[in-house]
C-alpha cells in the first residue's frame, strides 16, 4: 500500500499544478484543472486510507473525483436523462462522484498511484462526457452503477 506521502510525491512529480487542499497522515485532497478535449474542468480528488477511530475500522475507499467547475449537466436535448457513469454525492449533490473504474474488478487498489491511474482515468471520463454531450452516446464502456 502506498502511503499518503508517497501518493503526494507522485502527484507532485506528474501533476505539479494540482494543489493540496487537505493533508494528514491518512487523507489527502487535491484540486486542479484538466482539459481532455475542448473544455477545461476544475476537479477535486479526495483519498483516505483505512484507519481505526475509537476501535471502529474505517475502510479505505478508492479515490473520489468530483468536477467542481463547470457543473456537469444533462444533455440539453434530453434533460431528463441522467449523466452516465457517476455516483450520487449525498454531501454535495451538485458535484457527483465520477465512476472511473469497476470496484468489483479491483481495477484500483491502494498500492497503485493516483497520479498514474485516477487522473488519466478522469481525463478519459471527461472526454467521454464531452462526447456524450455532443452525441448522446457514452463511449467509455464499463458497467454502469445502479
Amino acid at each position: 500500500m502506498l502511503t499518503i506521502r508517497q501518493q503526494i510525491a507522485l502527484m507532485h512529480r506528474l501533476w505539479p499544478d494540482f494543489d493540496i487542499q487537505i493533508q494528514s497522515d491518512w487523507l489527502v485532497s487535491w484540486k486542479g484543472q484538466l482539459c481532455p478535449l475542448h473544455q477545461a474542468y476544475l476537479v477535486r480528488v479526495f483519498y483516505y486510507l483505512g484507519r481505526y477511530l475509537k476501535d471502529i475500522l474505517i475502510l479505505p475507499k478508492s479515490p473520489r473525483v468530483t468536477v467542481l467547475e463547470p457543473l456537469l449537466i444533462p444533455r440539453p436535448e434530453t434533460p431528463d436523462d441522467p449523466i452516465p457513469h457517476h455516483y450520487p454525492n449525498c454531501a454535495d449533490p451538485e458535484h457527483p462522484i465520477l465512476c472511473l473504474h469497476d470496484p468489483l474488478k479491483k481495477e484500483w487498489q491502494p498500492d497503485k498511484a493516483i497520479a498514474d491511474t485516477i487522473l488519466p482515468w478522469t481525463i478519459n471520463w471527461l472526454a467521454c462526457y464531452e462526447g456524450w454531450q455532443a452525441t448522446g452516446k457514452w463511449t467509455g464502456g464499463g458497467r454502469h452503477p445502479t
